[in-house]
């Protein structure tokens, strides 16, 4: 098992009460997504999935959410 960063620890601190609610959680990077999500059983408790984009995202919150 590969050790997680403080960072990673942190956002696994804030968010496990919400997946453990049963609610998929996905987090915006500059260059890609997390996602966490509570995994079945016999898996782990958070299932966590990073995915990558292709082009680095410079991007405010207001634009992002900007019609919503």
């Amino acid at each position: 098992m590969r050790a997680i960063s403080k960072e990673l620890e942190h956002i696994l601190e804030a968010y496990s009460p919400l997946v453990q609610e049963g609610r998929k959680i996905a987090i915006g990077l500059l260059d890609g997504t997390v996602h966490l999500e509570k995994g079945r059983r016999g898996e782990a408790p958070i299932q966590i999935r990073v995915s990558l984009l292709d082009q680095r995202l410079n991007m405010t919150v207001e634009a992002l959410f900007q019609g919503m």
